[in-house]
C-alpha cells in the first residue's frame, strides 16, 4: 500500500534537518518548548513515514453520549462499537480498515489499536460499493470528558497520530469550553483535516436545525475555526429540514453548514462521505500531515538561531581570572562577563547555553586557580641576590603563571564555550 509521491523527497529533506538539528543542539537546549517538540515530531514523523502512506486515518472524537460510537457503527454499518448515553463505553479505540487488513496491521500496531478490536468493512458482497472509502482507516476514540483519566490521556495520544479528526458534537452539548478551548482550537491550529459534525440531528424539530447550527458556526469563526467545514449528521434518521421556502425577491441567506441540503436533506453519513471521498482518493494525506508537521517544526526552531557567532578573545578572561587568584566571587564575575561576550547576537536560548557552558566547571576554578599559582611560584628562580635578580623572578613567574592560567582558562571556560558555539554555528547551518 506503501507508495512514493512527489513530494517525498521534500519530507525526507525536512526529517533528515529536524533530526539534525535536534542531535546537535539537543544537549545544550534541553528543555527549550520548541526543541521537545521538533524531538517528538521526528520521532513521530520516520515513524509515519516508515509505514503504509497509502491509508487514510480518520478518528471520530467527542464527549460522553454526543453519538462517536453510533457514527462508527452506520459508517461500518456493523454494529462492533458499543454504544452508550449516560456513561463511556468506548475505553479503548476501535478501528475498521477499508482495504487490506493485512497491509494496514503495522499501522495499527503503531496506533497502539489492539488486534481484538481492529477489522474490515469491504467484503465481495460490497462489490464496488465502498470503493470511494478505500483507504480509509476509521478510528472510534473513547469519550474526551471521560472520568477516567487513562481514557483522556488515550484520546489525547490518538489526536497527534491521526489524519484526520471529525469531531462529533450533540445539540445539548456542542458549546462546551473544554471542547472549544481544549481540543478544537488546538487542532485547527495544527491541522487541516478537521471536520465538525453536529450529530443527533434526528432529536431537533425542523426548524431548530438552521438556529442550532448558526450558533455552533459562530463559535467556531470566534475561535479561529472559519475554514473548518460544518457538517449537519444523523446516524439513526433523518437530518431534519424546514419545507421549500417560496421564492421571492429577497435571496435567502447561505446557510451554517458546508453544503447546501438537497430536496432528501442529509441522511446518516452521507454529507460525511461525501468530504472524506476526494481526501481519501487522494491519499496523500497522511505525508501531507507529516510535511505540514514537519514545516511548523522548522519554523519552530528558526526562531531559536539567528546570525553567526563571533568567539570573543580569551585575553580579557585569562586577565579576570588572574587578578581574580582563589576569590569565588571573583571568579564567577570574570566567567559572566566573558559569557556575555561569547552570546553577543546570539538567540536568548543560545545566549543561555552559552552561559551555562561558561559556568558548567565554575566549582573547579578555584582548585584550578590556586594550582597554577603554586606551580608557578615552584617554579620561580631563587638566585635572586644578584642585581636585577628580583625583577627576573618575578618577571619569568608572571610568564610561567600566565600560562597557567591560560591552560586553565581555555580547559575549564573557553572550551564547553566553543563547543556551544560550534553547535549553533551547525544547528544554524542546518536550516539554512
Amino acid at each position: 500500500m506503501a507508495h512514493s509521491t512527489p513530494g517525498s523527497e521534500s519530507v525526507t529533506t525536512k526529517l533528515d534537518m529536524v533530526q539534525q538539528f535536534v542531535d546537535l543542539a539537543g544537549e545544550h537546549l534541553a528543555g527549550e518548548p520548541a526543541m521537545e517538540n521538533a524531538r517528538t515530531v521526528a520521532e513521530r514523523s520516520a515513524d509515519r513515514l516508515r509505514l503504509a502512506r497509502g491509508f487514510t486515518t480518520i478518528a471520530l472524537a467527542g464527549t460522553t453520549g454526543s453519538g462517536k460510537s453510533s457514527m462508527f457503527n452506520a459508517f461500518t454499518t456493523i454494529d462492533r462499537s458499543p454504544a452508550g448515553i449516560l456513561r463511556p463505553t468506548t475505553s479503548e479505540p476501535y478501528a475498521c480498515v477499508w482495504g487490506s487488513l493485512t497491509f494496514a496491521d503495522e499501522l495499527l500496531d503503531w496506533l497502539g489499536v489492539s488486534s481484538r478490536r481492529r477489522f474490515t468493512r469491504e467484503s465481495a458482497l460490497d462489490a464496488n460499493d465502498e470503493v470511494g472509502l478505500r483507504g480509509m482507516i476509521l478510528l472510534d476514540l473513547p469519550d474526551v470528558d471521560s472520568v477516567e483519566p487513562r481514557h483522556r490521556a488515550e484520546v489525547d495520544r490518538l489526536l497527534h497520530l491521526v489524519d484526520v479528526v471529525i469531531w462529533i458534537c450533540d445539540p445539548q452539548k456542542y458549546g462546551d469550553q473544554l471542547v472549544h478551548e481544549g481540543y478544537l482550537r488546538q487542532l485547527a491550529s495544527s491541522r487541516e483535516g478537521l471536520i465538525v459534525a453536529l450529530n443527533q440531528t434526528d432529536r431537533l424539530q425542523p426548524a431548530q436545525l438552521p438556529k442550532v447550527g448558526a450558533d455552533l458556526r459562530q463559535l467556531l469563526d470566534e475561535g479561529g475555526l472559519s475554514k473548518v467545514p460544518l457538517v449537519p449528521t444523523s446516524a439513526t434518521g433523518e437530518v431534519p429540514q424546514l419545507p421549500p421556502a417560496k421564492r421571492g425577491p429577497i435571496k435567502p441567506k447561505p446557510g451554517p453548514f458546508v453544503a447546501e441540503r438537497s430536496t432528501r436533506g442529509h441522511s446518516g453519513v452521507s454529507a460525511l462521505r461525501a468530504l472524506l471521498e476526494p481526501i481519501i482518493l487522494r491519499g496523500t494525506l497522511a505525508e501531507e500531515s507529516v510535511d505540514r508537521d514537519l514545516t511548523a517544526s522548522i519554523a519552530d526552531l528558526s526562531k531559536l538561531v539567528g546570525g553567526p557567532a563571533s568567539p570573543p578573545t580569551i585575553n580579557p578572561l585569562v586577565r579576570g581570572l588572574s587578578s581574580a587568584g582563589t576569590d569565588a566571587a571573583r571568579i564567577e564575575q570574570t566567567i559572566q562577563a566573558y559569557a556575555a561576550s561569547a552570546s553577543v547576537g546570539l538567540p536568548g536560548p543560545w545566549a543561555k547555553a552559552v552561559e551555562q557552558a561558561a559556568r558548567s566547571r565554575l566549582h573547579e576554578l578555584p582548585a584550578a586557580l590556586g594550582q597554577a599559582v603554586a606551580f608557578a611560584d615552584a617554579q620561580r628562580p631563587r638566585r635572586n641576590w644578584l642585581p636585577g635578580g628580583r625583577k627576573r623572578a618575578d618577571q619569568k613567574t608572571e610568564i610561567v603563571l600566565r600560562a597557567e592560567i591560560d591552560k586553565v582558562a581555555l580547559r575549564y571556560v573557553v572550551e564547553p564555550v566553543r563547543r556551544a558555539l560550534a553547535a549553533y554555528e551547525r544547528s544554524r547551518t542546518t536550516l539554512s
